[in-house]
Parts: C-alpha cells; sequence; structure tokens
C-alpha cells in the first residue's frame, strides 16, 4: 500500500519532468490525439504552441459544459492551462478562470501560455485537490481533465467541489476510469502517475459524486481506448497521464479495462431555472420531440447533435438550440423552448451560450432562418441580409434548401 506522500511525490515528479521536456499526451500526433479527446481544430488553433504541447488531458470537458458568458469557471488540475484558456474564451471578459495545479512548474507555464494568449482573466493558484485555494461557493463550474485520478483520496476531492461550487453549480469531469485491473498495476507507483493506479470504475465515480451532495450525476460521454492506446498506457517507458505506465504491466493485461469518461452532476439550490449544457446522445428523442411539437424541421438535427445544446430543468430538458458549422461560418438553427417553460428567458440564454460556443469552435459569423421571432432577433443583434449572400458552404443545408419556406427572414451577425 502506498502513502499518500508516496503517490503525490511520484506525481508530482513525473509532471515536472514532463512540462520540463515540453512532451505532451500520449505520442507524436498532436492534432490525432486531441481530437480523439474531444477538441476542435478550431479551438485549438488560436491558443499558444506550449498551451497544446504540454496538455495531459483524457477528453474535453468544456465540449459538454453550458458555460456562459460572465461565469466563474474553476480547472482542478489546470496543467498548462489548455481548458482555462478555451474557458477564458466561453466565460469572456466579464467572467473569470481559476486555475489550480500542485506542481509549481506547470503553474508557471500556465502563466507564460496565459499572457501569450493575452487573456487576462484567468489566474492559476498553486494547491491540491484535495485541500483547493477556493472560498466556499464561489464558483458556478468547476471542469477538470484527467486529474482527479491522480488523487489517492478521491471522496476529498469530490467533498471540496461540493464546498467551492455556489447552490446551483455544475460539474464537468473528463477522466480515466477503470474496473478490474491487476493489482501490480495498483501497487505501481508509475502506474500512479500514468492515470491507471488511481484510476476507479464508473460506477464508483457516480456513486462518490452522489455521497458528496451531488444530484443529477450522470456519465454524458465515453471514449474507448483502442488497442493501441492501450498498448500505449501500458507499453511506453516513460510519460504521463497515461502515457507510459508501470514496468511489467502487458496491454492485454489492459485490454477493455481501461477508458475515459465524461461525468456532470449539479449541486442543489440555487436559483429557480433550468441549466444550459451541450447535448448528448441521450437528449436527441427530447429535441425532436419539442421540434415536432413546435412544427419546426428536424431533418439535420442528429447530424448536428454535437453542435446542439440543452436547457435541462429537474431532469428535464425543456429547450434547445445548435448550429450547422461549415468553417468560419455556421446556421444557427432549431431554438426552440417548451410552452410551459416560455417567457422566462430559457430562449435568450440558450441562444447566447450558442454564440459563445460557436466564437469558441472558431466561427466568425452566423446566419439563421426565421419567421416568427425576427424582433427577438434584432434584439440580439442579428440583421436582415439578402439570401444570395449565404455562404456557399451553408447552401446545401435542409433548413436553407426546403424546410423554410421562402418568406422566412434570413438574418447573419457577426461574432
Amino acid at each position: 500500500m502506498r502513502t499518500e506522500e508516496e503517490i503525490k511525490a511520484a506525481v508530482r515528479a513525473r509532471y515536472t519532468q514532463a512540462v520540463q521536456e515540453g512532451s505532451g499526451c500520449c505520442g507524436s500526433s498532436p492534432s490525432v490525439t486531441f481530437q480523439a479527446a474531444g477538441y476542435g481544430v478550431d479551438e485549438l488553433k488560436d491558443l499558444p504552441p506550449q498551451a497544446v504541447l504540454s496538455a495531459f488531458g483524457c477528453g474535453n470537458p468544456l465540449a459538454f459544459a453550458g458555460v456562459e458568458p460572465g461565469q466563474t469557471v474553476l480547472d482542478i488540475g489546470s496543467g498548462a492551462g489548455i481548458d482555462c484558456l478555451l474557458a477564458a474564451e466561453r466565460v469572456g471578459p466579464a467572467g473569470r478562470v481559476i486555475g489550480v495545479d500542485m506542481t509549481p512548474e506547470m503553474l508557471r507555464r500556465a502563466e507564460a501560455n496565459a499572457a501569450a494568449a493575452g487573456q487576462t482573466n484567468v489566474e492559476f493558484r498553486l494547491g491540491e485537490a484535495e485541500r483547493l485555494p477556493v472560498t466556499d461557493a464561489s464558483v458556478d463550474w468547476i471542469i477538470s481533465n484527467c486529474v482527479i485520478n491522480l488523487s489517492p483520496d478521491k471522496p476529498a476531492v469530490f467533498r471540496e467541489i461540493h464546498r467551492v461550487l455556489r447552490p446551483g453549480g455544475r460539474l464537468l469531469i473528463s477522466d480515466v476510469v477503470a474496473e478490474g485491473l491487476p493489482e501490480p498495476v495498483r501497487a505501481d507507483l508509475t502506474a500512479w502517475s500514468s492515470c491507471l493506479a488511481g484510476a476507479i470504475s464508473e460506477g464508483q465515480y457516480v456513486a462518490g459524486l452522489a455521497a458528496a451532495g451531488f444530484a443529477d450525476v450522470r456519465v454524458v460521454s465515453r471514449l474507448p481506448y483502442e488497442a493501441g492506446q492501450v498498448a500505449a498506457l501500458a507499453g511506453a517507458p516513460e510519460g504521463a497521464c497515461g502515457c507510459g505506465a508501470a514496468s511489467g504491466v502487458r496491454a492485454e493485461d489492459l485490454a477493455g479495462k481501461v477508458w475515459s469518461a465524461s461525468f456532470s452532476a449539479r449541486k442543489p439550490g440555487g436559483a429557480d431555472g433550468p441549466t444550459v449544457r451541450a447535448a448528448g446522445a441521450g437528449d436527441l428523442p427530447a429535441i425532436l420531440a419539442l421540434l415536432e411539437e413546435a412544427r419546426l424541421p428536424t431533418a439535420g438535427v442528429a447530424e448536428h447533435l454535437g453542435d446542439f445544446l440543452v436547457a435541462e430543468e429537474a431532469g428535464t430538458v425543456v429547450g434547445g438550440v445548435g448550429m450547422e458549422r461549415a468553417g468560419e461560418v455556421a446556421l444557427f438553427r432549431s431554438l426552440v423552448v417548451r410552452p410551459d417553460a416560455r417567457h422566462r428567458g430559457i430562449g435568450e440564454r440558450l441562444f447566447r451560450a450558442l454564440e459563445a460556443v460557436a466564437r469558441a469552435r472558431g466561427v466568425k459569423r452566423a446566419y439563421l432562418l426565421t419567421e416568427t421571432i425576427e424582433a427577438r432577433c434584432r434584439a440580439w443583434e442579428f440583421t436582415r441580409v439578402p439570401r444570395e449572400t449565404v455562404p456557399a458552404a451553408l447552401r446545401s443545408s435542409p433548413e436553407l434548401t426546403g424546410c423554410c419556406p421562402a418568406s422566412a427572414a434570413l438574418m447573419a451577425k457577426d461574432l
């Protein structure tokens, strides 16, 4: 049995070495690694190269989070700052992002990356996940990327997350999970710093968050590791974040037992109102039902579900909105709110959140079609434009080619 001090010393030493060497996660092809983890090319292209190259995540927590402008986000185990910088774009100048990491070298790299990115709404603090240097009930969102598995005291981490979140606050955590690992792996310090030995099961994760007091705990995505990734976990002599494991561990010992999962949950309480978050596969039936009830087009929704948001209240989807992206332009579509939830500002919250997501994904100009809410769209700074100005990349959209009548107003806005 390893002590807490031994585990933390091993993890700190491994990540200090990794950031000093300028290495990142899992191999020599960062673009492939990051796309597999859920990052879009457009999200990363404007970040400082060192923020990307020194990243060690196993997912993209912000891809599933409904972070909105003006909010406060805390990133536990912020590393070189990649997710903090992406969150800073989401919250905008009126919001704030706090990164906490226990490795001083990582903090220095993160601060340099934030300066290079010109972000002034991000700060980094030295601290541990089990004792966060953050005041009670002070943040709206907590994100974390492939970090909590490294903690030897996960119940303490879950309690700390609950303490610092505001009532009604949300978390989105991407992490490595595992079931049935061989005992030699569990006992190996190198396997701890490689995100293996400390990985718990999905069931333990969900139960741990629920025990800490969270509601609506669920798994929102899974990223199965292919054979080559399992081999990287087990076979490389050096690395971090799953990129190199204990000596003597074979890939075949881990096959089918290790993967990346993303978890969401909500701290009970807070003001009334739904949570806006990214849509998942399980939300598709509810989105389609809302659109059909509102007699809005449903064609293309499933194909673009990764760019949809939903408003969820008491476990029920009460609204949604999405976009069809084509490079730096996008067609905003499918804004819908359940009849008994209207007149509460939910539609505008969805729309503003979609704008923030679009900006983060590299969209420079958004278009929409409407027959019923043109005045409202004008209030959201959209203006009418001639149909012939629609970019060629969007003209094949079913929304434009047949679902919406010719009488619908085409509007556009620079983001």
